[in-house]
């Protein structure tokens, strides 16, 4: 019900001016109620309401009575046909499991990203509101982070009452399947055809490394924000090529912008550079140009009052600062390398070529929509190189960030590309052998999908799964066992940009137990400057520790006011070796490679 019925209600107020394909329209729901239950906070927080458990069940409860009055009083729903509706159902059962699959056995979130996505969803849990501020977790008073998907998971979790962890892991995994749902159906509006759709959605759910992948990073912000990214552009397509000013498609695309604004400022930007594509391509059509300026402008005055009081937030404590000194967005140049490993894993290398030999079908054929696509690649490509227009490189949009969300693209081309090849084949084949060609191609894609389903049942990479269980069993111990107020060392290193990262389990006192560490969550960067010098420094002295630097580590101990120590499974710069023996440190926890040490503190 979180992610259709919100969607669907508000749909069924504005679908008169919108002709979809089959099944296309399910997409649209889900990518509304992924904005409307931010913005639902956005402005429960601006008048001071506070989304609570109890709050929360009650709002569930209307909204499944208005949604099932809503469905008795519709006289007839769209049908599909039965063929896509099994390939559909199929496709999103395989690609399921495969998300499913990817996490068994996994103690906590992986990576860095997920530590502050956890604390972002335990401050809206707590708080019923927007997480502006992180105290008193972390002194961080003003955050302009964006927190929409956090909302998402603090609202499943308030209903379902999840634990943090299991909450973010499952709701990650419940958005990335969908997303051979969403791609079905940009494919299937863009290239005209359900089967194109389907193809769209194989490719990307069940072939691609991404956005598979996206869970060792836990890289679900973008996600959820490329999950809004397909029913964005076909609705703006769809108020473009409307005969007159259509209202209701208006209101869909600003709904869908301003939440896309409360979710991911990056992916909201590759929204505007296909716009910028569609626009080019469309200049053949000046008159058409003449409508659409007005049309997009207004719609964008309607999203910015949908997200009003965020977009003055952002104006005062990003734009304004920005303009001022526009030198903050410039990147060192190794902050914008390529991930060429990724690019060249799994199937990566077969769907980058399928899509630019696509690319060339589409302009010997003239086909606009996906010139468009191609062309939305190149600005990509451009705004994560802007050193090619000789200006500085930017830490906003980088190589990395477009690389991982070309999946988009690279699977309408692919499916685009297929598609046609098999419609020409159909044609130039007699009619007997045309019926051959439709049952060797849907085996060929059967056994494509089940290949897929096995590749991908196992994607996470080792090196970020940076807690362990018998971690997660010493941070439970420590929340029951020991102060709120403790002050926890914890092992660490560098990581980008001068930030420090977690080593091991021990990072995850402060987002699961609320435990002061000397590694805060990366968030810590939107703090006062010298609280992030602060940061900075210290961690700078953890990780220069050596396994002799005994007087060094009782110096830190002392200079840091520890109260315990932290070494987990993983390990660090701070090894079990430098603490036994000395009188300083006693052991209290000592189990699965995972010891506590209490500091005795001097007199």
């Amino acid at each position: 019900f979180i992610l259709f019925a919100p969607g669907f209600l508000v749909w069924s107020l504005l679908e008169r001016d919108l002709r979809l394909p089959p099944l296309v329209a399910p997409a649209i729901w889900l990518a509304l109620s992924l904005c409307l239950t931010p913005l639902w906070f956005l402005w429960n927080s601006t008048f001071s309401m506070r989304l609570t458990q109890s709050v929360l069940r009650l709002e569930m409860v209307a909204l499944v009575l208005l949604t099932g009055w809503t469905v008795l009083r519709r006289k007839s729903f769209t049908r599909a046909p039965k063929w896509l509706l099994m390939s559909m159902i199929g496709m999103l059962a395989l690609v399921s499991l495969t998300r499913v699959l990817q996490i068994r056995g996994v103690a906590l979130p992986l990576w860095v990203d997920s530590l502050h996505h956890t604390l972002l969803v335990r401050v809206v849990s707590e708080t019923g509101r927007i997480p502006t501020s992180l105290e008193p977790y972390m002194p961080v008073a003003q955050l302009v982070y964006h927190w929409g998907f956090h909302t998402l998971v603090a609202a499943w979790r308030g209903l379902a009452d999840l634990e943090l962890p299991a909450a973010l892991l499952w709701s990650g995994q419940a958005l990335n399947a969908l997303i051979a749902l969403q791609m079905y159906a940009l494919g299937a509006y863009l290239l005209h055809s359900p089967r194109a759709g389907v193809l769209a959605a194989g490719i990307v759910g069940l072939l691609s490394l991404l956005p598979a992948y996206y869970v060792t990073w836990g890289r679900y912000t973008q996600l959820t924000g490329l999950l809004v990214l397909p029913a964005l552009i076909i609705a703006s397509l769809a108020l473009a090529d409307h005969r007159c000013q259509s209202w209701r498609l208006t209101a869909l695309v600003s709904l869908l912008v301003a939440g896309l604004v409360l979710i991911h400022y990056q992916v909201l930007t590759f929204y505007v550079t296909f716009m910028v594509a569609y626009g080019l391509v469309a200049l053949q059509r000046v008159r058409w140009i003449g409508r659409l300026i007005p049309r997009f402008a207004l719609a964008a005055v309607g999203a910015i009052l949908l997200a009003f009081p965020w977009v003055i937030e952002m104006i005062r404590h990003v734009i304004v600062p920005v303009a001022q000194q526009p030198g903050v967005l410039a990147g060192p140049a190794s902050y914008n390398s390529i991930d060429w490993r990724l690019l060249q894993s799994g199937n990566q290398p077969v769907l980058f070529v399928l899509a630019a030999l696509s690319a060339l079908l589409a302009f010997w054929q003239r086909r606009w929509l996906v010139i468009t696509i191609v062309l939305w690649v190149g600005l990509l490509l451009v705004l994560a190189n802007p050193t090619v227009l000789g200006l500085p490189p930017s830490w906003f949009v980088t190589n990395h960030t477009v690389q991982i969300m070309l999946f988009v693209p690279v699977g309408v081309l692919v499916a685009y590309g297929v598609h046609e090849s098999l419609r020409w084949f159909g044609r130039i084949l007699p009619p007997t052998s045309q019926r051959v060609l439709r049952v060797a191609a849907w085996t060929a894609l059967g056994a494509l999908a089940l290949l897929g389903t096995w590749q991908l049942r196992s994607v996470i990479n080792p090196a970020t799964e940076l807690a362990t269980p018998a971690d997660r069993r010493a941070i439970e111990w420590a929340i029951a066992q020991t102060p709120v107020d403790a002050r926890w060392l914890v092992n660490s290193t560098h990581w980008v940009n001068g930030s420090p990262r977690g080593t091991d389990g021990g990072w995850w006192l402060l987002p699961l137990g609320g435990r002061w560490v000397t590694t805060p969550p990366a968030v810590y960067i939107y703090g006062a400057p010298a609280y992030k010098q602060q940061v900075e420094a210290l961690n700078r002295r953890i990780a220069a520790l050596q396994p002799a630097d005994q007087a060094a580590l009782e110096q830190l101990v002392r200079d840091e006011r520890i109260d315990y120590i932290f070494i987990g499974q993983r390990g660090g710069p701070i090894k079990p070796d430098l603490l036994w023996g000395n009188p300083r440190f006693l052991p209290i926890y000592d189990e699965d490679g995972v010891t506590i040490f209490a500091v005795r503190q001097e007199p």
